[in-house]
């Protein structure tokens, strides 16, 4: 039995070293051919190192062999040995038959050193030379998807679809789907997308999403429902999967799966405030603020579930509750800076003035531009006595709201 035979057998059989070795062992044992394809093997197993040596040794004796010195140059990119890979592929001449060839491995590694206009450069020079080779629309297509370019992508892709099993690394389907999603042509995406054989969690999510984006929330949830069958430790997919069960009016089932969400992930803040979001829709208000005081209670700075949970008091007048929620979060430092706002209204309604005037004079500092934040504190400095600078906040207000006629009329008759 030949070695690469005997080497192939360890491989599959789970003995990945001892395959490595016995190719290495043997290695000057066989043809030079059988080396090339040893050394091949190699690079596909990931030994890069090993098959390094080998197509080091073959280029040595072979020095003028354009498939060794691109073998070779592949393996130097892969192992961030750029200058050693472009000193060999510059040997190759623009009249050589294979200059495309170098052309594109050019383009690697000045991709791979972020010089993407010279590798642009680069390919579209290899373009111009053989203008119908889609390997080169490939590379361009790659290109640009990692470049964010992503119209210029799909044009390259469209151009190789019918080609699409020579790229058996790449699912071209799936870039052109995701390039669509990514510009907002969901209806395209979409169509893509269903023709696609999608087993991975990753494209599931995607498919699921952007249906979603078409309001085909049916497609959504059987999506997401067959990722979360697939992994259901893709803890992202379930907010995103009750808000589809959420849109078809399915509120139970948007909870359920919620639920099942943070079984998986009880660190989940996006969970925990989509559930309260939930109950809230439901009348079920204690369950609401169960579910944000977690939220809360897993990141004291999470200005979405404080001001949800901040409403709900607000609403309800519960003023004693609302100042304990500002009181407690404002130990923790840094705090999000809407509590000043919020507590200059929690002490503004119990009376508390001093310390109302003092959070209103600190929320002023970053708010100072905000209308709403503008009339209320005007109006309380008018309450308080202080005429001047609340003419000055509500005069600074009615520029961006010169329809609200009550405030208008309010200082026509304090300066009259």
């Amino acid at each position: 039995m030949d070695p690469i035979a005997e080497a192939l057998d360890l491989y599959e059989a789970g003995n990945i070293n001892e395959a490595v070795n016995h190719l290495m062992e043997n290695a000057k044992e066989i043809s030079e051919q059988e080396q090339f394809s040893v050394a091949e093997l190699l690079q596909q197993w990931g030994f890069l190192e090993e098959a390094r040596r080998l197509f080091e040794e073959l280029y040595r004796t072979y020095p003028i062999d354009h498939q060794i010195k691109f073998q070779l140059a592949d393996i130097y990119i892969d192992l961030e040995m750029d200058e050693e890979a472009l000193s060999l592929i510059e040997e190759i001449e623009p009249d050589d038959p294979e200059y495309v060839d170098a052309l594109m491995i050019f383009a690697d590694i000045y991709q791979s050193q972020g010089l993407n206009e010279v590798a642009e450069q680069k390919l579209i020079q290899a373009k111009e030379l053989q203008p119908e080779n889609p390997l080169i629309d490939f590379g361009l297509g790659e290109l640009a998807f990692f470049n964010g370019e992503f119209q210029k992508a799909i044009d390259c892709y469209e151009r190789i679809e019918p080609h699409a099993d020579q790229f058996p690394m790449v699912n071209i389907l799936e870039r052109l789907a995701e390039c669509h999603a990514t510009i907002g042509n969901w209806e395209q995406a979409l169509v893509y997308y269903q023709d696609l054989d999608l087993k991975e969690p990753d494209q599931l999510f995607k498919y699921g999403y952007t249906a979603f984006q078409m309001s085909r929330y049916d497609v959504s949830i059987k999506a997401w429902n067959d990722l979360i069958d697939l992994d259901s430790d893709y803890t992202s997919v379930y907010p995103y999967l009750a808000q589809a069960y959420e849109e078809e009016g399915l509120l139970e089932a948007a909870n359920d799966i919620l639920k099942q969400g943070l079984k998986k992930d009880e660190y989940n803040l996006e969970l925990y405030i989509t559930l309260a979001r939930n109950e809230k829709k439901q009348g079920h208000i204690e369950h609401t603020k169960k579910y944000l005081k977690e939220a809360i209670a897993l990141d004291p700075s999470h200005e979405k579930a404080i001001e949800e949970l901040y409403s709900i008091y607000e609403q309800n007048d519960n003023w004693d509750d609302a100042l304990k929620l500002v009181e407690e979060l404002k130990k923790f430092e840094p705090y999000p800076e809407i509590l000043d706002w919020r507590s200059a209204q929690v002490y503004n309604e119990l009376e508390e003035f001093d310390k109302a005037r003092n959070s209103y004079e600190k929320a002023y500092l970053t708010y100072h531009q905000e209308a709403d934040f503008l009339k209320e504190y005007g109006f309380f400095l008018v309450e308080e006595g202080k005429m001047e600078k609340a003419v000055e906040l509500l005069n600074e207000y009615l520029k961006q709201n010169p329809e609200d006629q009550e405030t208008i009329e309010f200082l026509e008759r304090t300066q009259g």
